[in-house]
């Protein structure tokens, strides 16, 4: 779903025999296509708001309006969902999709109990972290580096690991609990505290681009133990197809067949996991005496994004909740993918005394990346209005005149995203929210689809975002860099969306046999 990508393939198709076909395909929808007046004029486009009279929604301070919610196959058709959703570009909630994934309601298979444990195990998996900020992609405006994307890390690490660290939030949290929540003794709890010491090697993984001044020292293997993985925020994103043929088997693509045929096969998949926000590290952090504490925002945030295919996003476990833009509108997020990117990275730091070490922090600046695979907003929708006002060039709440969507998603429930929606998500956690008969981690799943409808709209909300995004950017750029014409952007949009279509067109098999002796 990379804006970056997609413009890039567009640039190349827009030579020889590919790039007269596109420049026919341009003229014949030109015609009934509202034109652009000059390079850098950005469209509007109301289709898909609301009409309805909206009321200022008090924690947001926005108009907004609850997402529908609607029942499968009862209340959901196909034909109404394609008629009143996805025709209209308008999300919903649908309830009962998921209701025979063995992920998700198998007692056996659920991804909920120890399915993870037999069939992953010591697979080693690149988990996405942040060691102090509940965003997992933010823009440094709090530390005064407002021109920085700060990525998240990436850990190469045990499955097993993984699955530990969260259990024992979960462990301790629940013991926590038990203890008018006052910070435990690990002095009580010898197996705790005997968990906490197991080592383990953990690696960092490039995230963004490797160039001649990158620290590669700190890409060796290291040596740490869990409780030195305890306070870090992890989020694993992973590609669905790549996992064993069992997991696969334990989802299920059919989703749109039983909703929206016309999409056919989905163009790409993940799932999503999480252990939810970061938590305190403890004092002296080397010490095995000392217990890691959660921090008084449990939650991990996805900070708004816009994606330009359909989405159908699946929850098994956890909460979310949601803020949706329509497509189309006046900019207020101040979205750019442009900026000096930074990356986490974890090292190995001595006691200040010598009889001990534990994992700090830094970043690594990438010289030769300076764009984000998608734009990024630094707009946090539940912050006070003063700092969203900082993070959007004075535009967020003040400017929006126009309801936003909002929901919230529980266990079970799946979101339908339109495509260019930009959406904002706020994850919690079972055992943040006290369900620890759901596991500790939160999980979902989502699938991607080319859209078949609105290519004329979507193509003016593609290049307002290109054009935004560059009028946006927080660092100069070479005027290379710049979007495209307004012609050629419509030439290369729509011989993408021709050549995706063909290709979703094409059988795809289910599951897909994974990669040999690896997770991915």
């Amino acid at each position: 779903s990379s804006s970056r990508v997609w413009i890039e393939l567009g640039r190349r198709l827009l030579s020889g025999r590919q790039g007269l076909c596109g420049r026919r395909i341009y003229e014949q929808r030109s015609r009934s296509r509202m034109q652009t007046n000059g390079a850098h004029k950005a469209h509007t486009d109301t289709q898909s708001v609301p009409t309805q009279r909206c009321e200022t929604d008090p924690r947001l301070r926005v108009p907004a309006q609850q997402i529908q919610r609607l029942r499968w196959p009862d209340e959901l058709t196909p034909e109404r969902f394609e008629t009143e959703f996805v025709a209209a570009s308008t999300p919903c909630i649908i309830t009962g999709l998921v209701d025979d994934w063995p992920a998700y309601a198998d007692a056996e298979r659920t991804w909920r109990g120890n399915r993870w444990d037999k069939l992953l195990g010591d697979t080693q998996i690149d988990a996405g972290f942040d060691p102090a900020d509940s965003r997992m992609m933010h823009f440094g405006d709090d530390v005064g580096e407002p021109g920085v994307l700060f990525n998240p890390g990436r850990l190469r690490m045990p499955v097993w690991a993984f699955l530990e660290v969260a259990r024992l939030r979960q462990q301790i949290l629940q013991e926590r609990l038990r203890n008018g929540n006052r910070q435990i003794r690990l002095q009580d709890h010898p197996d705790i505290q005997q968990r906490l010491g197991r080592e383990l090697v953990v690696q960092n993984v490039p995230f963004l681009a490797v160039d001649g001044n990158s620290p590669l020292q700190y890409f060796a293997p290291i040596v740490c133990c869990i409780r030195d993985l305890m306070p870090l925020s992890f989020y694993l994103s992973h590609d669905t197809y790549a996992l064993p043929k069992a997991m696969q088997e334990d989802l299920g693509p059919q989703t749109a067949g039983r909703l929206m045929p016309g999409w056919r096969q989905p163009d790409s998949s993940r799932i999503w996991v999480t252990n939810g926000g970061p938590w305190r590290t403890p004092y002296p952090p080397w010490s095995s005496e000392t217990a890691p504490e959660p921090l008084d925002d449990a939650r991990i945030y996805s900070c708004f994004h816009c994606d330009r295919m359909e989405n159908l996003h699946s929850l098994l476990a956890g909460e979310k909740e949601v803020v949706l833009i329509p497509p189309g509108q006046r900019d207020v997020l101040s979205a750019t993918r442009y900026s000096t990117q930074n990356q986490w990275l974890l090292a190995p730091v001595a006691s200040g005394c010598g009889d001990g070490s534990y994992l700090g922090s830094t970043v690594m600046t990438s010289r030769t990346q300076v764009e984000c695979t998608s734009d990024q907003s630094a707009v946090h929708p539940l912050r006070s209005p003063d700092s969203n006002r900082h993070a959007s060039a004075g535009r967020w709440p003040d400017e929006v005149d126009f309801p936003v969507f909002t929901g919230r998603l529980r266990k079970g429930d799946t979101l339908y995203i339109p495509a260019y929606h930009w959406h904002w998500v706020a994850t919690a956690t079972p055992p943040a929210l006290g369900l620890p008969e759901d596991g500790p981690l939160a999980m979902s799943v989502n699938y991607w689809w080319w859209p078949v409808h609105n290519d004329d709209a979507m193509e003016r909300w593609s290049y307002q975002n290109e054009v935004q995004s560059w009028q946006n950017r927080r660092i100069p750029m070479p005027a290379h860099k710049a979007p495209l014409s307004p012609e050629e952007h419509a030439m290369s949009f729509h011989r993408l969306t021709e050549q995706k279509r063909e290709e979703a067109a094409q059988p795809k098999s289910w599951p897909c046999p994974p990669p040999k002796n690896q997770f991915e």
